[in-house]
């Protein structure tokens, strides 16, 4: 069998051939060139797609302008609490960043709690004079804590609970240790101030000291009451610029008649009074107008229990044994507005 030469054989193609097919490719370029035209510049955006994102622009700008203004945040504000505020202030730059065409610069959202405390009564403005270094949603949430119902927000000791509600504490069947319930939320500050206490034990004011569990050992906090001298240190380290430079830290009566004041550092008599009864209410007054303490009995103004009162204060009470208190804010007689 004879060789054979390869099977790919280069065919010989007429020269007038070949010249069709170059015609041909060249058209073929030229034509693609046509329908896929090379684009040098990526930024270039056609009118319709400009005008297009323009008015998605406008629209949000509208949106913005309609819903974060100072008269709508103002009456959505109404509906919260200054916790509330706080939460929507870090919601967006909007609401809570400063704005430089506003009235000191303020937020939206403490602009709305500026408004919302101006509306208040003018007792209201009365007990809450503005701190240099007080915002307005703090101040708003102040303001609300004046309106409801008298809580004893902190119980302290091993012999204490709430009742059927926050304004009423009783001690622990089995239980005997002194223990107190301060009214941390309702802080004080100037203006006149009533409530009533119903019950058995000791009652008064005390600075808005905050009790730590978790800064004692275990069992130490067993037995507590302000005036307990292993205390004073530790509350007396809670001291700020808002208790101003009275040294009356603490001033509480009991309802046999015994009345006490402390300053946190010495000794000091105590007084008697007569024409208390336990379990009928009593009332206190607070003027921090006057910087004075006064107790109430029957209606009758009984006596002074101290004067020389300024800063902030809350209401509390100190029960052991089997005892309790509930507590009530009200106006005192002849008062026409305090609580």
């Amino acid at each position: 069998m004879t060789d054979q030469s390869p099977i790919f054989v280069k065919r010989k193609v007429p020269p007038e051939t070949d010249a069709k097919f170059e015609e041909r490719g060249d058209n073929m370029r030229a034509t693609s060139n046509q329908t896929h035209p090379i684009t040098t510049d990526t930024r270039t955006t056609s009118p319709m797609v400009r005008t297009r994102n323009a008015v998605k622009r406008q629209r949000v700008v509208t949106v913005e302008s309609a819903l974060f203004n100072p008269d709508v945040v103002f009456l959505l504000a109404a509906l919260l609490d200054a916790r509330d505020l706080c939460q929507v202030s870090l919601t967006c730059k909007t609401l809570g960043g400063k704005r430089a065409n506003a009235v000191d610069g303020l937020s939206l959202v403490e602009e709305a709690a500026r408004r919302l405390f101006e509306c208040a009564s003018d007792w209201e403005r009365s007990c809450l004079p503005k701190y240099p270094d007080e915002g307005w949603i703090e101040l708003y949430h102040h303001l609300l804590m004046l309106r409801p119902k008298l809580t004893f927000d902190q119980l302290v000791g091993a012999n204490i609970q709430h009742g059927e509600e926050k304004s009423i504490i009783r001690t622990i069947p089995g239980h005997y240790q002194t223990s107190s319930a301060l009214c941390s939320n309702h802080v004080m500050r100037s203006g006149k101030h009533f409530a009533e206490f119903t019950g058995h034990g000791m009652l008064g004011v005390v600075r808005p000291v905050l009790i730590k569990t978790s800064d004692f050992t275990q069992g130490e906090l067993n037995n507590f009451d302000p005036g307990v001298d292993r205390f004073w240190e530790y509350q007396l380290g809670q001291r700020t610029d808002r208790w101003t430079d009275s040294n009356v830290h603490c001033c509480v009566a009991s309802v046999n008649g015994d009345v006490i004041w402390f300053d946190w550092a010495s000794e000091h008599p105590s007084m008697r009074i007569d024409g208390l009864q336990s379990n009928t209410p009593i009332g206190l007054l607070l003027d921090l107008d006057e910087g004075t303490l006064s107790i109430y009995h029957n209606s009758q103004r009984l006596a002074t229990l101290k004067d020389g009162l300024s800063g902030e204060y809350c209401w509390f009470a100190t029960v052991w044994n089997n005892a309790g208190f509930s507590i009530e804010r009200g106006s005192a007689p002849g008062e026409r507005e305090a609580g």
